[in-house]
């Protein structure tokens, strides 16, 4: 650890620095000066991690020496001497991010302890991978920490970025969340960080940060006046500015006891963001009085049984413009009140279910399971109304681009008792080696017949029979999970609804809920 001692008094300071000797070489002085001007020019120059002041010093106190090192970016670890008498002065230190307070005479026991709490501290740093520029930059960086990780230490990583930050107690604190969807991308983010940033600093004190796994960028901010209104400035300043580069970005925000709860808020942020489905498409802020409103004013939505059969027999008909009708008149409805973003997601995935058991019925599994997971899980994952419209959109576009195969080749008889074998063995874990014996046959010419008749190799094969099984099943008996499980081969009912998700894009339990009844 490198160490700058500040103190005008010559016994003191050379004290000082033959204690810091005598505690071990972890700890290295590197430079010394008399006054607070002096002190300014040296920590300058030399860098230190940590600093050791007078709070009364010639020239400038160690309070303004503070103070201009702070507003030029300097982030290093500041322990200051003072009297008795001074510590109601030495209280102004605390917004400067004051490390510790020794008390004169100086004791070797209290600056041994002192080091070791800073070098803990550094080494902290040090492992969260702090940036080596200013204040600014790092309370950005343990602000992306405290969103992304779980293994952290809240609290502490809380009080640096408050000092980072010069964050008063006095005044409101936000969370501030830009939801990019499909817009985030290097690019965007590269273009948009920035753009934030400016736009919040007239505003008061920030720090923003990306955060991938959200697809959304997220703003710490605090007024620099109490009362203003932050609903009003992202209305007249920060949407507008972000709406230019991306026209379907949504801006969210929430009020902060204490930055320690960062995450939770930000998880509400992120499950409130839903209610965007549910509002017209020109509103992009939400808040939590927003939400309020909408959940007291909310509507049952009942489940579109006419629409679904109409778009059954569109599917049927081979009439792909008459179902993309039928999808946007459900979207339609959808946006006729307000209804529980949820049910409207629920609804939409088990009006798509049933589309896709007609494509199956009429194109064959194999196109239906090609395109289960593409058209589900885009409404699954939706945040907007128009993420929602656009994967509606996707699935009519498909949806019309899908041929009936023309004259299509029966399976030879070896692969029709390979199929017949299967489906009547698939419970007992039948396998490719089994058939190819039974038949009289090698697994290896068995293996290449088969994926070249029916486009996919026997494993798929297998899983989707077994699948399709599992979905009669949870409709139709009133089998417990684990035994449906069992009936369709899976002995381990975690593996079978894994498969099953990987499958359906839903779970065991999630289709049955959305598809019975």
């Amino acid at each position: 650890m490198k160490i700058v001692v500040i103190e005008d008094e010559d016994n003191t300071r050379s004290g000082i620095i033959k204690l810091i000797g005598k505690l071990g070489s972890a700890y290295e002085v590197i430079g010394e000066a008399d006054n607070g001007i002096s002190g300014i020019s040296l920590i300058e120059e030399l860098r230190p991690d940590l600093v050791i002041a007078d709070i009364k010093m010639p020239q400038a106190t160690g309070i303004e020496m503070l103070q201009q090192l702070k507003e030029r970016g300097h982030r290093h670890k500041t322990v200051i001497l003072t009297g008795f008498s001074e510590y109601e002065y030495a209280r102004k230190a605390l917004q400067l991010g004051v490390f510790e307070f020794l008390e004169k005479p100086i004791t070797a026991e209290d600056l041994r302890t002192t080091l070791e709490k800073v070098q803990e501290e550094l080494s902290f740093q040090s492992a969260a991978g702090m940036p080596a520029g200013n204040a600014a930059a790092q309370a950005e960086q343990l602000l992306q920490l405290l969103l992304a990780r779980d293994d952290i230490d809240r609290p502490l990583l809380s009080t640096y970025i408050g000092q980072g930050m010069s964050l008063k107690e006095n005044l409101p604190l936000y969370l501030v969340t830009v939801y990019l969807g499909k817009q985030f991308n290097d690019v965007a983010v590269e273009t948009m960080l920035p753009l934030i940033s400016s736009l919040l600093k007239p505003f008061g004190r920030q720090a923003v940060c990306s955060v991938v796994q959200d697809q959304s960028l997220a703003a710490l901010v605090q007024p620099d006046q109490e009362n203003r209104e932050l609903q009003r400035y992202i209305e007249e300043v920060l949407l507008p500015a972000v709406r230019n580069i991306d026209s379907t970005a949504v801006i969210s925000f929430s009020e902060l006891d204490e930055i320690s709860r960062l995450k939770p808020s930000f998880d509400q942020l992120a499950e409130w963001r839903k209610w965007f489905i549910a509002v017209e498409n020109d509103t992009a802020i939400l808040n939590e009085r927003l939400v309020d409103r909408l959940q007291l004013e909310r509507r049952v939505l009942s489940y579109p049984s006419t629409i679904e059969n109409k778009l059954k027999m569109a599917v049927s008909a081979q009439a792909p413009d008459e179902a993309a009708k039928c999808l946007n008149h459900w979207l339609d409805i959808c946006q006729a009140g307000v209804y529980d973003p949820q049910h409207i997601i629920d609804a939409s995935v088990r009006l798509v279910t049933a589309m896709l058991q007609t494509v199956s019925d009429l194109y064959g599994e194999r196109i239906a399971f090609d395109y289960q997971q593409e058209w589900l899980h885009p409404i699954l994952s939706s945040q907007t109304r128009e993420e929602l419209q656009s994967a509606f959109a996707v699935i009519a576009r498909q949806l019309a681009a899908i041929r009936p195969a023309s004259n299509p080749v029966p399976y030879s008889m070896i692969v029709q008792k390979t199929v017949r074998i299967l489906q009547e063995k698939y419970t007992d874990g039948v396998t490719l080696e089994e058939i190819a014996a039974e038949l009289h046959i090698t697994p290896e010419y068995l293996s290449g017949l088969f994926t070249r008749e029916t486009g996919r190799n026997f494993t798929a094969f297998l899983k989707e029979h077994r699948i399709r099984k599992a979905k009669e099943l949870l409709l139709e008996s009133g089998l417990k999970m684990f035994e449906i499980a069992q009936r369709v081969g899976y002995p381990d009912p975690k593996y079978f609804s894994r498969v099953f998700k990987e499958m359906t894009g839903l779970s065991p339990a999630e289709y049955q809920k959305l598809n019975r009844g």
